[in-house]
């Protein structure tokens, strides 16, 4: 019985390390035209890069009745980009698109439970 509780703690410690990888702080990049781009149908796409407890850009600036396309890739462990206030939720690498049409600040925060920064892995979509 001590043997398979042992297992199965090394497995979900495994799991719980795998996810995000073992590095800390917090993403500052901001973008306004570095990760993105103007998609051919008038749409702004968006690529967002997802590493230990980060988001980079983590600032995204577009302008308000834009249509956005925002793209996740992960880096570093498995991640999710959610933003409640469009939404739009990320489970994996994927593209979500939507219209730009609440001004104001939104904060978008990672989805996938991804270990011990989880909960600080944030960003703000700033819609001007």
């Amino acid at each position: 019985m001590k043997k398979w509780m042992l297992m199965g703690l090394t497995l979900l410690l495994a799991f719980v390390l795998s996810a995000c990888g073992s590095g800390g702080g917090s993403g500052s990049g901001s973008s306004d035209e570095s990760s993105s781009s103007g998609g051919s149908d008038g749409v702004k796409e968006i690529k967002v890069t997802a590493s230990n407890f980060k988001f980079e850009p983590s600032e995204i600036k577009v302008k308000k009745g834009e249509k956005v396309k925002i793209t996740l890739e992960n880096k570093d462990g498995n991640h999710g980009l959610a933003i409640p206030d469009f939404n739009v939720d990320l489970q994996k690498p994927s593209s979500a698109e939507f219209t730009a049409d609440q001004a104001g600040e939104h904060e978008f925060h990672c989805s996938v439970m991804c270990g011990a920064g989880h909960s600080d892995m944030k960003g703000t979509l700033i819609v001007e």
